[in-house]
């Protein structure tokens, strides 16, 4: 615990703004991947349909 407290604040925040980047780019990835899952699908519906 003591050392939490002697933690350099800029050190703590460049943890969190790398911890930030990487969430946002898995966010943006499995967003990528449910855009091309559901073109997928929907691809799959009008072959089905004809």
């Amino acid at each position: 615990m003591e050392n939490s407290l002697r933690a350099n604040p800029l050190d703590i925040r460049e943890q969190y703004e790398k911890q930030l980047k990487d969430l946002q780019e898995a966010y943006g990835e499995a967003m990528l991947e449910l855009r091309a899952r559901k073109k997928l699908a929907a691809l799959m519906e009008r072959e089905d349909g004809n």
